[in-house]
């Protein structure tokens, strides 16, 4: 009885470990939804030319930027989040694109017209929504709008807290 009891431990515990990122990297489509305040879907590991795709089922807008963490970073995502935006920024080694959606609407490319970002090469990667707490469809929809298409500022959303800030942010490593 005792070396079932261990034997089932042990099962539990590379289970368990399996489930928080360990294995085969994930290729493919990765289908990421975002909630309110957080991203479901994105695995630990993906292979080079995996694709994903985002659906929002929050009742808020939300996107999913995903861009590459320059190599040797070591600090949590959460510890990047709180550096001066300069800092910050300086850490992004690549912008892979974005990808928005409305809680009622399709995915939308604002950069061209596939509603999907494809990794292909290795390193740390994010996953992050900066659209400000409280944006509705209607504020969002008004916005883009109202935006000037020749400037570079982009749409005027209404002040209030980043998703990333709210949890809304995850990471993931591409291995080959």
């Amino acid at each position: 009885m005792m070396r079932r009891s261990i034997l089932l431990l042990v099962v539990l515990v590379l289970a368990a470990a399996c489930a928080q990122g360990g294995g085969e990297p994930v290729g493919g489509t990765i289908e990421v939804t975002g909630t309110d305040y957080a991203f479901e879907g994105v695995p630990a590991l993906v292979a080079p030319g995996a694709e994903f795709t985002f659906t929002n089922s929050g009742e808020e807008v939300h996107e999913m930027i995903i861009v590459q963490i320059v190599d040797g970073e070591t600090r949590t995502m959460e510890e990047i989040l709180e550096l001066p935006e300069d800092e910050s920024d300086a850490l992004v080694a690549e912008f892979l694109g974005v990808l928005i959606d409305t809680p009622s609407g399709e995915t939308v490319n604002p950069e061209g017209e596939n509603p999907t970002i494809t990794v292909t090469d290795p390193g740390r990667y994010a996953v992050v929504c900066f659209l400000p707490q409280g944006l509705d469809e209607e504020t969002y929809e008004t916005a883009i709008a109202e935006a000037d298409p020749n400037s570079e500022e982009g749409a005027a959303f209404p002040e209030g807290t980043p998703h990333a800030l709210l949890g809304m942010v995850a990471e993931f490593t591409v291995e080959a």
